[in-house]
């Protein structure tokens, strides 16, 4: 039997570079390098969880 899920979080990964998490390191002009950072956090997050 398999399970799945989908996870949106279109809003935080749009945003990511005005979290906390990535607000220091990220600005306004590079967010898709933010955005990027933070869809691996949270995979990586993820498969703590699923292994």
């Amino acid at each position: 039997m398999v399970f799945g899920g989908i996870v949106n979080s279109s809003r935080g990964l749009m945003c990511a570079y005005k979290s906390d998490m990535w607000k220091d390191k990220f600005s306004e002009n590079n967010f898709a390098e933010a955005t990027r950072a933070e869809a691996i956090r949270m995979r990586d997050e993820l498969n703590t969880y699923i292994k």
